[in-house]
């Protein structure tokens, strides 16, 4: 019998009792983690079905959204530390310039994605801290949309 070296938890399937100090598991109990638990190369995530037994496939729930506004001219922000699984950004429809998105390095004037008015990009990430943005344009604004 195997013996687990480092429990994990997952937040939506709660145990009983807790799983504490290095619990033996099975060959019935492994398989069935196994099949519960996928890995995004990250973290582990529980795989959800419906009671038809119909994997979930969609994207996950929405958990925040933020409205950023630039103060001026050349504006940039980078994403605060927040696990996600997809961020959707949009530009305004009534913005007068645009708005670049990078991943993992500074946004800037033609540095990164470029999202004209009322464009918008879907990203899968593992957490937001990896997303800045550039404004072009004072009181330009962005949309952004993230989901657990």
């Amino acid at each position: 019998m195997h013996e687990i070296l480092k429990s994990f938890t997952f937040d939506d399937l709660p145990t009983k009792p807790p799983v504490t100090g290095r619990p033996k598991v099975s060959e019935d109990l492994q398989q069935t983690i196994a099949l519960l638990s996928a890995f995004d190369g990250i973290t582990r995530r529980l795989v959800r079905a419906s009671p038809t037994g119909v994997l979930r496939v969609g994207s996950g729930r929405a958990v925040g959204l933020h409205n950023i506004v630039a103060n001026k001219d050349g504006y940039t922000i980078a994403c605060v530390e927040c696990p996600a699984s997809e961020v959707m950004i949009r530009a305004f429809p009534d913005n007068t310039g645009r708005v670049f998105v990078n991943i993992a390095a500074a946004a800037a004037l033609n540095v990164g994605y470029p999202l004209f008015t009322g464009e918008w990009v879907s990203l899968s990430v593992n957490d937001m801290s990896i997303l800045q943005l550039y404004i072009e344009k004072e009181t330009d604004k962005v949309a952004v949309i993230y989901t657990e």
